[in-house]
Order: C-alpha cells, then sequence, then structure tokens
C-alpha cells in the first residue's frame, strides 16, 4: 500500500478502484490524454539543460548576417523546447496576472466541454426554444468571444508573441555554434 492510499484509508475515505498506480503511487491518467502525455514525453526528451540553456559564456556578438543567419537557424532547431516553455510560461503568467482573463477563459472552456460531453442528438429547451448542440456552440461563442475581447485576450496573445520573438531572437543570435570559433565552417567529406 502506497503513502497515498494509507492517508485515504486513514481518513475513511472509499478508495476508487484503479485510481492509483502501484508502481509510482500517482494518480493515473485517462485514456484520452494519453497521446498528450506522450507528446510531452517525446518533448521532454529534446529538452536542453536549462544550464547549456543560460550558459552565456558561449555569447558573443556575430561577426556579420551569415553568422547570423547560421546561428538562429541552428539554435532554434536545437533549443526549440527550451523556447516553447518560456513562451508557454508566459502565457500562463498572462493568464494568472489577469483574473478577468482567467475568468473568461474558464467560463468559455467549461461551456464548450459541457457542450461537447453531452450525448449526440440531445438538446436543449430553454423557454419554448429547442437548441441542438450546434446551436448550443453558435451561442457559446457568441458570448465567449465578447467575454475574451473585454478580457484583452488579444492584448496578451500580440505581448506574448512579440517577447517570444525577442527573446528567442537575441538568444538565438548571440549563442555561438558548436563549432564556432570565429572562421568559416569547415567542409569535410566522410566516406
Amino acid at each position: 500500500m502506497t503513502v497515498d492510499e494509507k492517508l485515504f484509508v486513514e481518513d475513511n475515505v472509499d478508495l476508487p478502484s484503479g485510481l492509483f498506480n502501484k508502481k509510482m503511487g500517482s494518480i493515473n491518467i485517462p485514456p484520452q490524454l494519453n497521446s498528450a502525455k506522450e507528446w510531452v514525453l517525446a518533448k521532454r526528451e529534446t529538452l536542453r539543460p536549462w544550464q547549456e540553456f543560460g550558459n552565456y559564456n558561449k555569447a558573443s556578438k556575430p561577426a556579420n548576417i551569415a553568422v547570423i543567419t547560421r546561428r538562429v537557424s541552428h539554435n532554434v532547431a536545437y533549443y526549440y523546447t527550451n523556447y516553447a516553455f518560456i513562451s508557454t510560461a508566459l502565457v500562463i503568467y498572462c493568464i494568472i496576472s489577469s483574473p478577468l482573463l482567467l475568468l473568461a477563459i474558464t467560463v468559455s472552456g467549461a461551456a464548450c466541454y459541457l457542450i461537447s460531453t453531452q450525448k449526440e442528438g440531445k438538446t436543449l429547451k430553454i423557454g419554448g426554444h429547442t437548441f441542438t448542440p450546434k446551436d448550443q456552440a453558435t451561442i457559446c461563442a457568441c458570448i465567449s468571444l465578447p467575454l475574451l475581447f473585454f478580457a484583452s485576450a488579444g492584448t496578451v496573445i500580440f505581448w506574448v508573441i512579440g517577447l517570444t520573438c525577442s527573446v528567442v531572437g537575441v538568444h538565438a543570435t548571440m549563442m555561438q555554434l558548436p563549432n564556432e570559433d570565429g572562421t568559416e565552417f569547415e567542409m569535410t567529406e566522410s566516406v
């Protein structure tokens, strides 16, 4: 019995079968999220160490536009997951720091979730009017879009895009390539 299971038993709470993973002592992920879990695990494998990402001993001013082009193309591909992590952190910060935006996203998301989990063909009757799931989704969109507009979702999107492009551009431009010592790349032929 894991520590989590002991806590549930000690508190006299019924433990649903299959909720806990016996090996790790954590909550099992629903089968619908398995593809998301696999994607996150695959991206986690490509995450570069933050010490390497932030090692500014390897940063230098590029000599010319050709060096900038090579650095940006290499570093964006090499540090892609780190840049995505920074962008995600900025989005989360923006949502948490704006209570109205957090409320708008929560209400819109909950409404969309409730509409999507309805059984096929189930209608909603309000005041003599019958609304199909398609009508409900249209009404949800008509209410959510102005709500998100008043919560400044557009400002947040452009702020995150601008800051992400700036951070990625400066970092990718300044970080030297692994074989860069101020000279051009040597062309080698392997047989």
